[in-house]
């Protein structure tokens, strides 16, 4: 078993052809059951463009293009990509296996949790990024959406 979501395996069981090409105009783009992914970005940025693409697909919506920037949609397509970065979200990092991995971490590192420093939880949110293959920035907005990691004020 994979300690991480194999978004190409479940793309392809579902009968989704994935393509990839260099320099779109955005990230990702779904035109029916084709899955095109820019080439030119990290692994992990593709593998999140996927699991995004798939949420279009769960919405029924099957042609969207992932543009760069959002102030090119209206408010029904930013609506869309909302969800579906939502669903890429939580279809990639599972809370229970985001939570799993944080206690892995904190144990492996001996860090303790009850006083964890603001490097230990940098730490952490690489570990469990690169436990499961998304980008580092990703973790941290899913820790933060999940509040694992709340600051404790000073008195």
């Amino acid at each position: 078993m994979k300690d991480y979501i194999d978004i190409e395996h479940i793309l392809e069981e579902l009968k989704f052809n994935v393509k990839f090409n260099k320099q779109m105009d955005g990230s990702g783009k779904i035109s029916g059951n084709t899955i095109l992914i820019d080439s030119s970005e990290n692994k992990e940025r593709q593998r999140f463009s996927m699991a995004h693409e798939l949420g279009h697909a769960m919405q029924n919506v099957r042609h969207a293009n992932r543009n760069d920037d959002s102030n090119d949609y209206s408010v029904a397509d930013r609506k869309d990509e909302v969800f579906a970065n939502t669903f890429a979200a939580q279809f990639l990092m599972p809370k229970s296996m985001v939570v799993l991995e944080v206690n892995t971490s904190i144990k492996e590192n001996n860090y303790d949790q009850r006083r964890l420093t603001d490097q230990n939880v940098k730490s952490i949110i690489s570990d469990v990024a690169r436990k499961l293959k998304v980008s580092t920035m990703a973790m941290k907005y899913r820790m933060d959406n999940l509040g694992i990691f709340v600051p404790v004020e000073d008195k």
